[in-house]
């Protein structure tokens, strides 16, 4: 008999599991690709590590491999409404049964092993994957890389997106002890390529462990040269990317859509694919991922962004700054677990816009409403009806950004379901 025969008591299983619960170390999950006969290569997978991008860096990889004619399986986290997100086919969310036969050889074969939410979603995604026949996975990291379940798939290409200050408490206090512990995810047998960095230490880290181990890199920035008109892709063959091009807003989207490009140009080979660029544009203009930048209404103006970090704040900052948008409100809260002064100095660069702060419960990473208030002072206040404020919003009302943390974008996008299916209206 198996155990999950509905969908529901696979969701309840899940929560049991506890989604914020971690142990760190590779031992579980080895054991359990041992049970479950997975076999590196079968499908081939790309793993994505980094800070800020790793998100937007696997869509648009997965969409240029799609465009290309391969089946394609992606892997990311967190989701934001529904779990189903985590694991696409072909950009498609996978069906109950295929989700319960992967629970249930889980179950079955690996009981005893106690995985984390993280390991048994990671597990079951590469399981279904194998299932649907997928040319190519991507497989997005969670946290770190030296620890994380993503890196015992053995990727046959490793791509680093941005490395920035996070997760301190775990992964280090600095840059360089950040970058140490992802970099510590690279192989020998492994390709890698490395996104531009903002801080020169991560780069170096990622460069020496790559020529520690032998392993192949690639740095974007040597595939891309800037001309008047925008920047140009010189990879073979070379072609105007432009600036415009993503269809994620955001100018620091268009780095995400470089490394996907020189990623995408490393596979192509390896799967004997012509790099057509028309192709290569059309999955970028394509590629859409709820909470990046979403711009959800037009007037008025409501921005839906997933930054919780320093980094991730100041890029929202300059970008809207530099289209002259000056958020009036910012509805804003973060987990406990993050730097949570920096991110502040950060939104006290938006002022005289106001804070408001809704009230997300008492999670295991929740940040403590009041004592988030106290932090901030007088430019803030709590917001008791999230819901009402947003749909009180009238023409002509100064525009609002919402930030902070993707576990209160997935609670606005269940308010409001039907922002979740719409793509981002253009600001420019």
């Amino acid at each position: 008999m198996y155990k999950f025969n509905d969908f529901s008591v696979l969701q309840e299983y899940l929560d049991h599991l506890g989604l914020f619960r971690m142990e760190l170390g590779l031992e579980r999950m080895q054991k359990a690709l041992q049970r479950v006969d997975f076999r590196p290569g079968e499908p081939y997978l790309v793993q994505i590590i980094g800070t800020n991008g790793k998100g937007s860096t696997a869509s648009y990889l997965e969409s240029l491999a799609r465009m290309h004619g391969l089946k394609t399986g992606i892997f990311t986290s967190p989701h934001l409404v529904s779990v189903k997100e985590r694991a696409l086919v072909n950009g498609k969310k996978l069906p109950d049964k295929a989700w319960l036969k992967a629970a249930n050889l889980l179950d079955g074969s690996c009981g005893d092993l106690e995985l984390t939410y993280f390991e048994f979603l990671t597990l079951a995604a590469v399981l279904m994957f194998r299932d649907a026949g997928v040319d190519l996975g991507v497989m997005e990291a969670g946290l770190g890389g030296r620890y994380d379940a993503t890196t015992t798939l053995e990727a046959g290409l490793q791509v680093y997106t941005c490395i920035d200050m996070d997760h301190t408490s775990i992964l280090g206090e600095t840059i360089e002890e950040i970058a140490r512990d992802k970099a510590m995810a690279v192989r020998a047998d492994s390709t890698v390529v490395l996104a531009r960095q903002n801080y020169p230490q991560a780069a170096e880290t990622v460069q020496s462990t790559a020529s520690g181990v032998g392993s192949s890199l690639y740095r974007v920035q040597d595939f891309f040269v800037q001309k008047d008109a925008g920047t140009y892709f010189t990879g073979e063959p070379d072609f105007f990317v432009g600036t415009d091009v993503p269809g994620i807003h955001g100018d620091y989207q268009l780095q995400n859509a470089e490394t996907a490009l020189v990623a995408w140009r490393i596979l192509s080979r390896r799967f004997d694919l012509k790099m057509d660029p028309q192709k290569c544009l059309q999955a970028l203009q394509d590629t859409f991922l709820p909470g990046r930048m979403h711009v959800v209404s037009r007037d008025p103006l409501i921005i839906l962004d997933g930054a919780h970090n320093p980094g991730a704040m100041d890029r929202v900052h300059s970008f809207l700054g530099g289209l002259a948008i000056r958020p009036g409100h910012i509805v804003f809260t973060c987990l406990s677990d993050k730097e949570i002064e920096p991110m502040l100095q950060m939104l006290r660069r938006f002022y005289p816009a106001r804070v408001l702060v809704p009230d997300m419960g008492s999670g295991p990473r929740s940040m403590d409403r009041q004592e988030l208030l106290s932090m901030m002072g007088d430019g803030a206040k709590p917001l008791d009806d999230l819901e009402g404020f947003l749909k009180g919003l009238a023409p002509g009302d100064d525009p609002v950004l919402v930030c902070g943390s993707l576990y209160l974008l997935g609670h606005v996008y269940r308010l409001f379901p039907e922002w979740m299916k719409k793509k981002g209206i253009a600001l420019f």
